[in-house]
């Protein structure tokens, strides 16, 4: 391997290597994300959304993975220990 990071690529050799370099720096990045960021599927009942819906509104904290952070927050305050 010629190219290193912070070097110009110049050749069609270089740019392979960058390019391998991007993806496999990209894949670390992202799994780095989903470490510190978990993403949890949930598809909620009938009566679930239409909690969750009567909770949504336009602006900052009424997008509904806003409105179903507090709900789990509120519940898990009431639920016992």
């Amino acid at each position: 391997m010629t190219w290193q990071p912070g070097q110009p690529v110049a050749t069609a050799s270089d740019h392979a290597e960058w390019q391998a370099w991007r993806k496999a720096r990209k894949l670390e990045q992202q799994r780095q994300r989903r470490q510190r960021y978990p993403r949890i599927d949930y598809t909620p009942s009938k009566a679930a959304r239409v909690a969750i819906r009567a909770r949504t509104f336009r602006g900052v904290g009424g997008d509904q993975s806003s409105v179903i952070d507090q709900l789990v927050l509120r519940t898990a305050e009431l639920a016992p220990e």
